[in-house]
């Protein structure tokens, strides 16, 4: 399963970066930009009662937006998150019948393949705020260790990723600079009793332009 698992992060990769092959021509006025940014997760209500509730520091998201307008931008955005937490030895009833007593471990990984849009207040100025909503979908693995006995799954799920952020420019109306951001990642799913994987996202990181 992990095998498989970078094997798929590997391939979304390299498609996110081919991406940008075609757009080197010119800088397209600059219009064309990547931020790549360190990411934590913050798994919501029922994720925490139903499977994990640390917070998780193993992440970072990448959008890669075309400026139609100084004020709309539009493109795709990729990212990944790992929930993992460890729960102390208990008794628990196995789906087959009986009961064991074990420690359980659960570990998610998340993959979110999305189209963005984005609407900046205030572009041209010192700091540029921003609003913005992605949707697509999740690949997602799940890992739950009861003892000894793993229980593997992976699946695509719908997901949705509405935003806010700020764009810092390095200098005043510059293309590069300082990207912030708050999310919510609304990722449906039902599994392992677990019923959806909902979560608040917080980033911090760099943009700047593509093209020579």
């Amino acid at each position: 399963m992990k095998t498989q698992f970078r094997t798929a992060m590997l391939l979304i990769t390299s498609l996110f970066f081919l991406a940008l092959i075609p757009f080197n021509s010119k800088a397209q006025e600059k219009r064309l930009q990547l931020d790549l940014n360190y990411a934590v997760g913050i798994p919501g209500n029922s994720f925490k009662n139903d499977a994990i509730e640390k917070t998780s520091t193993r992440g970072w998201t990448a959008n890669l937006l075309y400026n139609i307008t100084p004020n709309i931008s539009v493109g795709v955005g990729t990212g990944f998150q790992d929930f993992y937490q460890k729960y102390p030895r208990a008794v628990y009833k196995l789906n087959e019948g009986g009961e064991v007593s074990a420690v359980v471990t659960n570990s998610i990984q998340t993959v979110p393949i999305l189209a963005q849009f984005q609407y900046r207040l205030l572009p041209g100025k010192t700091v540029q705020p921003y609003v913005g909503v992605g949707v697509g979908g999740n690949m997602i693995i799940y890992d739950q260790y009861l003892g000894e006995f793993e229980n593997s799954k992976s699946s695509f799920k719908f997901a949705a990723r509405p935003e806010v952020g700020l764009f810092v420019p390095f200098r005043k109306e510059g293309p590069a600079g300082i990207h912030l951001f708050g999310a919510y990642n609304y990722m449906p799913y039902k599994m392992n009793g677990v019923e959806n994987l909902n979560n608040w996202g917080a980033g911090v990181g760099i943009k700047f332009p593509i093209g020579s």
